[in-house]
């Protein structure tokens, strides 16, 4: 008889606790009060959609990584350092670098051992990559090299995870800007 009488008095105490944590609840959410603040209206910003081809391609992404890393060792860019406190080991100075030619940039992070490029932006034409894409070359040229058909005016390859892309961008299918966005950790 006490068995049953404490397996009732314990189940009628979770019944019960369990309605006071559903008051509660619904109690705090009624207590919460709205104030109406008048606020101007932002100007809307015209969004612009703009139509994009991946091309997750990782052994024609290496050979662009490849002409990209070739074309930092030209001696006709000018260099600008910048020290930068390593994230990880805060004893340890690294070097962000910049390089600079006309129109075009070279963004670079020097660790102790290691030298990698982060970003970069190509403008001029005296570059070339995989012995044909520089700024000017027709949108068929690239077409050629992918074996596929370029929708778009905007096209990326890259790799899977997305770490590592080139974006080429063609205006009146001609090639304005080839720009890199790499990672560094």
């Amino acid at each position: 008889m006490k068995r049953q009488l404490l397996s009732l008095f314990l189940i009628l105490f979770f019944i019960v606790s369990c309605e006071q944590k559903e008051a509660k609840e619904t109690k705090s959410v009624e207590q919460k009060s709205t104030v109406e603040l008048e606020v101007e209206p932002e100007k809307q910003k015209e969004k612009t959609s703009i139509a994009v081809q991946y091309f997750e391609n990782d052994s024609l992404r290496v050979l662009l990584e490849f002409d990209l890393e070739k074309l930092a060792l030209n001696p006709n860019f000018y260099l600008k350092t910048e020290p930068r406190i390593n994230s990880y080991n805060e004893t340890i100075i690294d070097t962000v670098k910049t390089q600079t030619f006309d129109k075009t940039k070279i963004y670079s992070y020097r660790a102790k051992d290691k030298e990698w490029i982060y970003a970069a932006k190509i403008r001029d034409s005296e570059f070339k990559f995989l012995e044909s894409i520089k700024i000017g070359v027709h949108k068929k040229t690239l077409e050629n090299i992918l074996k596929s058909e370029l929708k778009t005016n905007l096209i990326k390859i890259g790799d899977l995870e997305n770490t590592s892309v080139f974006i080429f961008s063609f205006e009146n299918d001609t090639l304005k800007t080839i720009d890199y966005q790499g990672w560094v950790d």
